[in-house]
């Protein structure tokens, strides 16, 4: 699987009881829960504890529900088309690990070996990854300075996570396929719309990346309607737009019974080179 290295001297990480040793003897517990923790604590992202427990909560439930299925589908196929043979998957910025292990089960149901290693900074959302699959390797860490040794994945997942290009190309083997998942200017018009008097749309996204080449980008749109006012609150509270929002426009929101919105994401495949 990817391999894990120490964040204070960079030697590979080995099981030794309840914990994670390198060979200069730095040691790291596993959490009962599922999870080590390699974030630094002096490091600048020790700052951010990444999605707290309602976002992480709230993104899990809406995701269970399949409203993102049409993304998922997506990644699977691209992780298929674009990687052979035994697969060594990074998912980098995993959240909860729902997108992690539908690529992981999708390349192993069609007779390839996949190990899997989940990297975020939520210790919330690693919680509910190792609940989904305690065979998941998880580590808490900032996708800046991803605690996984040179050229040691074959794939990188990065799907509405924060992006460190030089990282992934470092974790990657030459040869090696970073797919990122973005949305594109008009995901979730209509739940802007309910919300802001001025709605905005996303930026248009840039399959240009230094040091990989670009082999794909798929484009996937979809509708939803949803009339649960608990599953808008789900996908309001999973967005970013939830905490950056004011109380009286949250409240325009949270009072609907109804919503449509538009779903729009895009999904590149590069190349390590």
């Amino acid at each position: 699987m990817p391999e894990l290295k120490c964040p204070v001297c960079g030697e590979v990480l080995r099981p030794a009881e309840k914990t994670l040793q390198c060979v200069r003897g730095h040691s790291y517990d596993r959490a009962r829960q599922g999870y080590v923790n390699l974030l630094m604590s002096n490091a600048a992202s020790a700052k951010r504890h990444g999605d707290d427990r309602q976002m992480v909560l709230a993104r899990q439930a809406f995701l269970e529900k399949g409203y993102y299925g049409c993304l998922r589908d997506a990644l699977c196929a691209a992780a298929l088309q674009h990687t052979s043979g035994s697969v060594e998957l990074l998912d980098a910025g995993c959240g909860e690990g729902w997108y992690t292990c539908a690529v992981r089960d999708a390349l192993t149901q069609a007779g390839r070996a996949c190990h899997a290693c989940g990297v975020d900074i939520s210790r919330e959302a690693l919680k509910c990854a190792a609940r989904r699959d305690r065979t998941l390797t998880l580590a808490v860490s900032s996708v800046s300075a991803l605690p996984v040794r040179d050229g040691s994945c074959d794939l990188v997942l990065s799907v509405f996570a924060p992006t460190h290009d030089a990282e992934f190309r470092r974790v990657l083997r030459p040869g090696g396929i970073l797919l990122r998942a973005v949305p594109l200017e008009e995901h979730l018009w209509g739940l802007k719309a309910a919300v802001y008097d001025r709605p905005y749309r996303n930026p248009a996204p840039r399959g240009e990346t230094e040091g990989f080449r670009l082999l794909d980008r798929r484009e996937i749109r979809d509708r939803l309607t949803l009339t649960d006012p608990e599953e808008i609150r789900q996908l309001f509270q999973m967005t970013p737009y939830y905490y950056k929002t004011g109380r009286a426009d949250q409240a325009k929101l949270l009072a609907l019974d109804r919503l449509e919105t538009e779903l729009a994401f895009c999904v590149f495949a590069l190349e390590r080179v």
